[in-house]
């Protein structure tokens, strides 16, 4: 029998597609996505952006999959495997662990809220950008500290953590806060300009190498885009002193031989470390009697977890680059967006050591996994 057309007959929205309803604003999941960016502490001894993105994950777990989807069986097998380890490491360390496990639990939770289709991806986009346009803009006004005279730092914190930050969420906010390319290039500029006043030098070539590959490495294939990827972060890590230092950056001798002296103490470290790494949250040196965290996160991943740990981490990163390649190839910008999210975080891993095993890193893969939910182009695009 034809259904009786009525005033009545409201839409039912457990059948519209997925992408249909990732449109719509969901103010939850703005306003918790937007507190990200204040990396403030609380009262307690857990930063809040933490305690809003296990909110955000709880809230999470009381609604329904999108359209009833799991995670893939590799992503679910790579997270286990790495709250394993990372657990392991840290009872046969005898080390306190258990708030850095915590933290990765949370991440954990990200990757399967978003990849499960739990969180609208365009209200996730629309709160990054906000975030970020409104800590950039405090930073500039000298609100929330200035710890750096001449880079914005505030509520980001350390100029190249902040550029980190700003490089790899910047990238998800452009390409998910909308589908239109004047809302992308609104939010776009007052990124771009908040990169540039970190004056972090890694972070510039995050932001560039994101750019040239959505422009051009995208449309390689999975072979070719792979190796394009691995190149330029190739590159970052072996570019010659002399143009590391020259105009705007003269004046980092001082901070790069400090760097090199805490990376030679790190090797030291990992060199003495057992399979499973000195256990979470080890990934600290003493210079001088004071403490610096890593300034490389494959190697502080290594201190932490071991080689098995840096591999699992890696390994998620690459399923989700590769996941999204053929999408990419055909005109999906938002995917292609995540894959330039996928080399700003490998490129940023090569010279601060809180990357690989902090929130960006899960976000990145659940808007990844998120976006595998759509549906795909079908047309290659032209040329």
């Amino acid at each position: 029998m034809a259904r009786i057309e009525s005033p009545w007959n409201l839409p039912d929205k457990t059948v519209i597609r997925a992408d249909e309803v990732d449109r719509e604003i969901r103010i939850t999941d703005f306003a918790l996505i937007a507190t990200l960016l204040l990396r403030t502490e609380t009262a307690g001894p857990v930063p809040l952006n933490e305690l809003t993105m296990a909110l955000l994950v709880g809230l999470a777990a009381m609604r329904p999959a999108r359209g009833g989807a799991r995670l893939p069986a590799v992503p679910v097998l790579l997270v286990g495997a790495l709250l394993a380890l990372l657990t392991y490491s840290g009872i046969a360390n005898d080390v306190e662990w258990t708030r850095r496990i915590g933290h990765v639990v949370i991440m954990a939770g990200l990757v399967w809220a978003f990849g499960t289709g739990r969180i609208s991806l365009r209200s996730a986009g629309l709160g990054l950008a906000t975030g970020l346009v409104v800590v950039m803009g405090l930073a500039v006004v000298k609100v929330g500290g200035d710890y750096y005279p001449g880079r914005i730092t505030g509520f980001l914190g350390d100029p190249n953590a902040g550029a980190y930050f700003i490089a790899v969420l910047g990238i998800l906010a452009v390409f998910f806060c909308d589908e239109r390319w004047k809302v992308r290039l609104a939010v776009a500029v007052p990124i771009v300009a908040g990169l540039v006043l970190t004056y972090s030098r890694t972070g510039l070539l995050a932001g560039a190498f994101a750019v040239v590959w959505v422009l051009l490495g995208r449309r390689l294939g999975v072979v070719g885009g792979a190796a394009m990827a691995f190149g330029l972060v190739w590159i970052v890590d072996n570019i010659p002193k002399s143009l590391t230092t020259f105009g705007p950056f003269s004046d980092r001798s001082g901070s790069d031989a400090l760097r090199e002296r805490i990376i030679a103490q790190e090797q030291v470290e990992i060199a003495a470390a057992p399979w499973y790494g000195n256990g979470p949250g080890t990934a600290t040196v003493n210079i001088r009697d004071l403490e610096f965290f890593f300034h490389n996160s494959y190697l502080a991943t290594r201190q932490e977890g071991g080689w098995g740990a840096l591999l699992l981490v890696l390994g998620l990163l690459v399923y989700t680059f590769v996941r999204l390649s053929p999408r990419s190839r055909r005109g999906d910008l938002a995917a292609a967006g995540v894959q330039a999210s996928v080399i700003a975080v490998a490129v940023m891993a090569t010279t601060l050591g809180e990357v690989l095993l902090d929130t960006p890193v899960a976000l990145v893969v659940g808007f990844g996994l998120g976006q595998a939910l759509r549906p795909a182009p079908e047309d290659p695009p032209d040329g």
